[in-house]
């Protein structure tokens, strides 16, 4: 086999030398700077599954990645099932190989057409048969029996981070993969473990750390508190281990794994690996995005995700190319194509950001070769965008005034809902108000970063540290804007409730001790008129709803709106209150040395999500615009429902792009026809001396100044900037 291996991978490198079709992709890709992993990625994923690997046909596969334009294969290793001749003795061969080396054919010929391809690895669990060889190198459940995922068909039982198949068996299994095969990389699925394991390591390890043993179910919330950060550093240390064992043959050879979206965080504290984790470990950042989740009921994620998760991934760590993993299919069925126009509208937000693509099918040998090919060549236009323009792509970031802060902590201690939506309230009003934004975490605040930005937006950052308070008091006060809702503050970075608000001083209000549920028939009542209410003019009450801190302001603070208490609605005839007097405040702007804060006593931005009511958004906006002034980077006419992206070059300063991306539609998910838009007007910040389309999709451009005018936008839109 090896012999076999050693022939085909001698006629690559003959055939690498001819003058083929894609010598082409290959010059570009190496023009880029950095390893190849670092650059825009076009990936297909092909998730075998057994009998595909009969009578596969490898020319037909690199053939239709040639017409999509593909870059990188993610294809079968092994794991749960093997998809090359494994060795060790824990194999697990496919049977429809036979002695066919197929993995070997798949590398060489996908090389010679200048295609990556990583092996697909999954170490989540194994069969009872294999199991049974080695029972101690897998988890143990409090009563000592396996662990056995009850999501899989049939049940895998499970390794923890410490037991030896997921450290010694992976490291030989992938060191047997490069040894073998010339791949590029490994992709490690299903990479977090979502149990507690009491096996002999793991007990021996909490021990060692804690001298007490781990805790169970019945055991207090601070025990568990101690778990979780054992747990995520023995994670760190798993991850740490296959990362080096993937370098030990190259720095270009790349690791990485999949991370669930931004707002899972309450998972992520459980499993012990975060997005955090996939910034520090992973050679390129990945997340989970599908339009839809695969259970009952059927949910679609905001359109506009995709743009967010790419700035949130840009943020953690700008070097690393960040990726979106959709699907042709395999959405919530995966053997029927997804609903198309959702799909290439979902790209298209990815692209308008600087994100890069990872199509992945779930069935069939590739998307042209499975019972459904309806969206076989739906991204091919996407991906040719992402070719033809990556030597701009790689090297742009968002152009940003606005920072919303991504506090882990908090949703940690708040819970996913109660994290995620007020986050989610943030982008539905960034992306409707045409706002260009990037985020600050809280692993990485420090001066210089804020410093980038002219507001910061803290949506119930509930859980902070001193040190982060610290600094963001001290930006306030050397004149940055602050806009804080809710429970921001109210808590240390370990959940610890305090006292008070930790920036009392910063909001011009001191917490009452008391939260009061306003979610039924509750106001605020307009205290003070001033340009923070522009718009409200005839109406002396807005909306409230959700839940309301009671706080009190400072003597030097100004209170915009206050609390008023639930006005019962039956019967109407006793449907007023004693008096419309408000102790109470809500919607607070308060100086605090050079700068200003407008602090919201109530779940202002998550209510512009879930409710919707415009007073919310009003408000906010408001606020946004107050503080921004003159100085907002881009204004534009857009509707709502057309999302305009300016972004700009790292290397060349006078470089931009400017992209937009039109979901408008009917007013139900998923969306299936598309509104051309017209007379559409975006000012620019600076003059520029030539324009040039990237990707017109059916729209014309004109200009006047510093003004783009844009008809018959399509999809989407993309258009190069030199600044004057």
């Amino acid at each position: 086999m090896l012999k076999f291996y050693s022939i085909l991978f001698l006629l690559s490198l003959f055939a690498c030398q001819s003058n083929s079709p894609d010598d082409h992709i290959v010059s570009q890709q190496n023009s880029l700077e950095g390893y190849w992993y670092q650059h825009p990625l076009r990936i297909l994923q092909t998730v075998l599954r057994q009998p595909d690997a009969a009578d596969y046909n490898v020319d037909n596969l690199v053939q239709y990645m040639e017409e999509v334009h593909a870059n990188v294969l993610v294809i079968n290793g092994g794991g749960v099932v093997d998809y090359f001749q494994n060795t060790l003795p824990m194999a697990n061969v496919n049977p429809y190989i036979g002695k066919r080396d197929l993995l070997a054919e798949i590398v060489v010929r996908c090389h010679q057409a200048g295609i990556k391809v990583i092996a697909r690895i999954d170490f989540r669990g194994v069969h009872k048969e294999r199991y049974d060889l080695h029972p101690d190198w897998f988890a143990r459940d409090e009563y000592n029996e396996p662990i056995i995922l009850n999501y899989t068909t049939p049940g895998l039982y499970a390794p923890c981070y410490n037991g030896y198949y997921r450290n010694e068996h992976a490291v030989e299994f992938i060191s047997q993969l490069f040894e073998q095969y010339n791949i590029d990389g490994i992709w490690h699925n299903a990479v977090n473990f979502h149990n507690v394991c009491y096996c002999t390591r793991c007990q021996a390890l909490y021990f060692e750390k804690y001298q007490k043993r781990i805790p169970v179910k019945s055991d207090p919330e601070d025990d568990w508190e101690f778990y979780y950060r054992w747990n995520e550093i023995m994670a760190g240390k798993q991850l740490a281990k296959m990362r080096a064992t993937v370098k030990k043959f190259g720095e270009d050879k790349s690791y990485s794994a999949e991370v669930f979206d931004m707002y899972r965080v309450e998972q992520q504290k459980h499993t012990g690996i975060s997005l955090y984790s996939a910034a520090e470990y992973f050679d390129f950042l990945v997340t989970v995005s599908f339009i839809a989740n695969n259970s009952y009921p059927i949910d679609y994620k905001d359109i506009y995700y995709p743009s967010s998760i790419v700035r949130f991934l840009k943020a953690l760590r700008p070097d690393k190319s960040p990726v979106i993993l959709f699907g042709g299919n395999g959405t919530e069925h995966r053997y029927i194509y997804d609903p198309p126009l959702e799909s290439r509208l979902w790209l298209w937000e990815t692209a308008g950001v600087g994100g890069g693509f990872w199509n992945c099918y779930f069935n069939g040998s590739f998307p042209a070769n499975t019972l459904d090919t309806r969206n076989a060549y739906l991204a091919s236009d996407a991906y040719k965008y992402i070719l033809d323009n990556q030597e701009l792509i790689q090297n742009l970031e968002p152009v940003k005034d606005i920072a919303i802060f991504f506090s882990k902590a908090s949703g940690q201690m708040l819970g996913d809902e109660d994290f995620s939506l007020p986050l989610k309230g943030i982008f539905r009003l960034m992306e409707e108000g045409h706002y260009q934004y990037g985020f600050v975490t809280d692993n990485e605040l420090q001066p210089e970063k804020l410093n980038q930005f002219k507001v910061l937006i803290m949506p119930n950052v509930a859980a902070i540290g001193d040190y982060h308070m610290k600094i963001i008091r001290e930006w306030v006060e050397d004149g940055g804007k602050l806009i804080a809702t809710f429970q921001t503050s109210l808590f240390d970075e370990n959940g610890t409730q305090r006292e008070d608000f930790g920036l009392s001083d910063v909001f011009g209000v001191s917490y009452s001790g008391k939260v009061v549920n306003t979610n039924t028939d509750c106001y605020q009542k307009i205290l003070t008129r001033n340009e923070l209410l522009k718009g409200f003019e005839k109406t002396e009450l807005l909306h409230n709803s959700g839940k309301t801190m009671m706080v009190t302001s400072d003597p030097e603070a100004t209170v915009i709106t206050g609390y008023l208490p639930k006005i019962n609605n039956q019967p109407p005839e006793n449907a007023f209150p004693e008096n419309w007097d408000s102790s109470n405040p809500i919607m607070v702007l308060n100086n605090y040395g050079k700068g200003q804060v407008v602090y919201f006593a109530n779940e202002a931005a998550r209510l512009n999500y879930t409710i919707g009511h415009p007073d919310y958004k009003d408000q906010i906006e408001n606020s946004l615009d107050v503080f921004l002034g003159h100085d907002a980077i881009l204004k534009s006419n857009a509707p709502s429902s057309v999302h305009v992206y300016l972004n700009h070059s790292d290397e060349d300063p006078k470089v931009y792009q400017l992209s937009l991306v039109n979901t408008s539609s009917a007013t139900h998910r998923p969306l299936r026809d598309l509104i051309t838009v017209s007379g559409i007007e975006v000012n620019l910040p600076f003059d520029f001396t030539h324009h040039e389309l990237l990707m017109a999709g059916g729209a014309s451009i004109h200009t006047e100044g510093k003004t783009l005018k844009i008809d018959n936008l399509g999809e989407f839109c993309s258009i190069k900037l030199i600044k004057h």
